[in-house]
């Protein structure tokens, strides 16, 4: 079953994904994959190295990052209040503008959070991919509790204001809804939305690793970000899967939550229409910084300390 990952993480989503862009890679050849799409939290410091093994494979590669989403970056922000976006980038001209949301995104991070607004969605609104999702975005949160439609609704409308409507996607989550019931909440809100708003739903299981016998190491990796031992009671244990499925793992596990074949396979080829329309050349072996003439009195200074180091 052809399937497109649009929601992923790799080792460069600092202690809370392992494996390298080129493993993912990798794998994603091994079960066939036309498309992927790698997301990691707060910055797209393994977008080159992605780009460059999924074209060296004949795989074409989706460039996209999760930040923190806060509807005004210049409100008072608690941690708490700071909830998850994911942006996909469309073709070149978008990835640099992907990168510019990104360096904002770092410079008004909380709490090593990297956040972003509706103001800056709305300037950098060109060839965009938004989503959001389960217990980590911010209509999820207003879903767990319990918030009215209208409210909620709002929210949508306001991203959908800011880029083009057809580029907005709501996502089911491709986990195990009896072992987390908080998300078959979601879930199942997300839905009603969908068909009341007529936006288009995806799925994804969000992965973090490859191989579901890598699940031990990436709860290593998360005892260690979070300064807990393997053995501590506390530490994050989480029960759902997030290695990287296959097109029939993903159905087979929304056919498990009860969905009828038809939404799951509707979802399923929402993604990989998505796939179809992103394009993404990187131009390489060149410099793409700005160019920055260093100012006279610089210069100056440059230069009288150096003389300075050579007479002495």
């Amino acid at each position: 079953m052809e399937f497109t990952h649009l929601h992923g993480h790799s080792t460069f989503s600092f202690l809370e994904a392992i494996w390298t862009p080129k493993k993912i890679i990798q794998k994603a050849k091994e079960l066939g994959f036309e498309n992927i799409a790698l997301t990691d939290l707060g910055g797209m410091y393994g977008a080159i190295a992605f780009y460059d093994s999924a074209r060296e494979n004949w795989i074409n590669p989706i460039i996209g990052t999760e930040l923190g989403f806060v509807l005004d970056i210049n409100g008072y922000n608690r941690i708490e209040d700071v909830w998850n976006m994911c942006l996909l980038a469309k073709n070149g001209e978008w990835y640099s503008s992907l990168m510019k949301i990104v360096s904002h995104a770092n410079q008004e991070w909380i709490s090593g959070k990297a956040k972003f607004d509706i103001k800056t969605l709305e300037e950098n609104n060109q060839w965009l991919i938004a989503f959001m999702w389960g217990e980590e975005s911010w209509i999820g949160k207003m879903i767990f509790r319990s918030e009215a439609d209208e409210k909620i609704i709002e929210i949508i409308n306001m991203i959908q204001d800011k880029i083009w409507k057809e580029n907005v996607f709501l996502e089911i989550i491709a986990q195990d809804e009896l072992k987390n019931q908080n998300l078959k909440k979601i879930n199942s809100k997300i839905i009603e939305l969908s068909e009341k708003l007529g936006i288009k739903c995806i799925v994804n299981n969000i992965y973090q690793y490859i191989n579901e016998s890598d699940k031990e190491a990436w709860e290593m990796a998360l005892a260690i970000k979070d300064g807990n031992k393997m053995y501590d009671d506390h530490r994050r244990k989480p029960k759902e899967k997030y290695h990287l499925m296959s097109g029939q793992e993903v159905f087979a596990m929304m056919i498990d939550n009860w969905y009828s074949e038809e939404q799951a396979k509707n979802w399923i080829n929402n993604n990989n229409e998505i796939a179809k329309t992103i394009k993404i050349e990187i131009p390489m072996g060149q410099t793409l910084f700005p160019n920055y003439s260093t100012p006279p009195h610089i210069l100056e200074l440059y230069g009288k300390v150096k003389n300075k180091l050579i007479s002495n």
